[in-house]
């Protein structure tokens, strides 16, 4: 058993390795591993690119160099370590999530500065956005746990979740979770791609289903109920929303909107964030997963695709261009694994399957309607 676990621990390690040097020999000294190494490129970058992977895998480790050798020394044991600024990141973008979108809501009916401040205040005083902000933050930290923990699993490592405070309507740009190795193959590809959209959409679902619940018709004429965190048209939406609102809310008359409660607000969002993710784009979770299952070719014409797509939408939601920009910017089309020929499994496929079917339940073609 302890051989079996030991020659694990080395696999793994070697994996994370072999990408970037290579190994001429193994050792066991005592209760660390010591590797015997040759660059596979510039070996001061080589070397820092080491450095910053083992690190970020959690690994304790000593890197001995002389003119002629480079000697890794590292613990086979894994800690969790959560860098400062990840802590940091996370905590503002807590404080932005919870008390951005009041001001937002303020701002409309505020006549000066000091009426802006005095009803943030009251709204925060009176509860508002604590349940908003447990829910986003909840999908979010779901969602980008789910990458880390399917990254880990198949030795992969990525960095902790960067979370971003943003001025926005919901106080944020969601999360980033940086690559530190590359992805070994199109099965590891599809399941860390899938398992953070599948798990935060699930708590989506569960927030949304409770808002929905609680929240009711209003009419569609200001000052607005304080407990609806927003009012709510179906046009445009996704086909979840279309189907869910009026089977737990009901049809709306003429003259009367759906207010949203802060749960059902923040699984809105949540769902949405989902959907873009899902885009078959480059390196978004979505781009992953068709590159997965369907190989280079189809990934490339399916992101052309839907960058045509958001070009068109941008028309009626102004906030498909700006994605349309990013994807053109940062590329359409995804890298290689290193092994594109190693065959993907069942359950990898059913897991890409199910974040798909996702993406076409979630989508939401004008969230955010233009102003013109």
């Amino acid at each position: 058993m302890a051989e079996a676990t030991e020659q694990r621990q080395l696999a793994a390690l070697v994996r994370m390795v072999a990408d970037l040097f290579v190994i001429d020999a193994t050792y066991r000294r005592g209760p660390r591993f010591e590797l015997a190494l040759r660059p596979r490129f510039d070996r001061k970058r080589t070397i820092a690119a080491l450095s910053d992977r083992l690190d970020s895998a959690g690994y304790t480790f000593e890197i001995r160099e002389s003119d002629e050798s480079i000697t890794l020394l590292a613990d086979p044991v894994r800690k969790l370590k959560i860098p400062r600024l990840n802590i940091i990141l996370f905590v503002l973008t807590v404080l932005s999530v919870y008390i951005v979108p009041v001001v937002f809501r303020s701002y409309p009916t505020a006549v000066s500065w000091d009426d802006l401040w005095q009803s943030v205040l009251d709204d925060l005083a009176a509860g508002r956005g604590l349940v908003f902000t447990a829910a986003l933050m909840s999908i979010l930290l779901v969602h980008e746990m789910g990458h880390f923990i399917a990254s880990r699993r198949r030795d992969i490592v990525t960095s902790w979740p960067y979370f971003l405070p943003a001025p926005n309507i919901i106080g944020s740009f969601g999360a980033v979770i940086k690559s530190k190795s590359p992805f070994w193959n199109r099965r590891d590809l599809i399941e860390v791609g899938a398992a953070g959209p599948i798990a935060g959409w699930i708590v989506a679902i569960v927030w949304l289903l409770i808002g929905l619940s609680q929240s009711a018709m209003i009419p569609n004429r200001p000052p607005f109920p304080p407990d609806a965190a927003m009012p709510f048209f179906l046009d445009g939406e996704s086909i979840l929303i279309k189907g869910l609102v009026p089977i737990l809310i009901g049809q709306a008359p003429e003259g009367y909107v759906y207010g949203f409660t802060e749960a059902a607000f923040a699984g809105w969002v949540g769902l949405l964030v989902t959907a873009i993710n899902m885009l078959p784009i480059g390196q978004l979770d979505g781009g992953h997963i068709v590159y997965g299952l369907f190989g280079r070719d189809i990934q490339r014409k399916l992101a052309w695709a839907a960058l045509l797509m958001l070009a068109i939408l941008g028309y009626y939601s102004i906030m498909w261009w700006l994605f349309a920009g990013l994807g053109l910017i940062f590329g359409a089309a995804h890298p290689p694994t290193l092994n594109d020929s190693f065959p993907t499994s069942k359950a990898s496929r059913i897991m890409g399957i199910a974040a798909l079917i996702i993406l076409l339940l979630s989508f939401t073609p004008i969230p955010f309607p233009s102003p013109w």
